[in-house]
């Protein structure tokens, strides 16, 4: 018997003979009684706000893990902004204070602005000339971001020359011709669109 419910009575409902016999495996499957299983059903449904008519195209496990993904990238566009952004900034401020500590207050403002305009060329700009131009500082989440779509490109990028081929034509120019579906093609496109 279904604990709690000993005392209710049973009561009949009409249901077509295909539905109740997979409503049955469904119960056994769950190693309830029918009641106590429709009542799971029913309670879920309330409980998380869901119409049964609605899909949702994908596993809770699978978004579960999708979460979780985004949860370490996150974490990591954190880590990344705390050690690019918030520690040189704090250890900017706490130099003019120090500084600010240990000068007599003869120089005033424009001796902390001196300072302050100092510690940003010793540590921004290169001392070779040569540099300037070409070293750049860029996020590991980033550069490795940039780093699969530069892999996916090469690999969509080899595809299509694999299905390439050239036509000699007898009477005019050699000429490529590309075997891909039109699909393929709109793909290609739409994916270098959004790049």
């Amino acid at each position: 018997m279904d604990k709690g419910y000993e005392k209710e009575r049973f009561a009949a409902m009409k249901i077509k003979i295909s539905v109740a016999l997979k409503f049955r495996s469904f119960s056994k499957r769950q190693g309830k009684s029918q009641s106590l299983t429709l009542l799971a059903m029913v309670e879920f449904f309330d409980h998380n706000g869901i119409s049964p008519d609605e899909r949702m195209h994908e596993t809770i496990a699978s978004l579960k893990y999708l979460i979780k993904r985004r949860f370490n990238v996150m974490v990591a566009i954190m880590r990344s902004i705390e050690k690019e952004q918030t520690l040189p900034t704090v250890s900017m401020i706490q130099a003019l204070f120090q500084q600010e500590l240990e000068s007599d207050g003869e120089e005033g403002w424009e001796g902390d602005f001196d300072f302050f305009e100092q510690q940003l060329t010793e540590k921004k700009i290169p001392s070779n000339p040569e540099l300037l131009d070409t070293e750049t500082t860029v996020p590991k989440i980033l550069h490795e971001h940039l780093k699969e779509q530069m892999e996916e490109l090469k690999r969509d990028f080899g595809y299509v020359l694999d299905h390439l081929s050239l036509v000699k034509n007898r009477l005019g120019k050699d000429y490529l011709k590309l075997d891909l579906d039109p699909e393929a093609i709109e793909k290609y496109r739409q994916k270098i669109k959004n790049l």
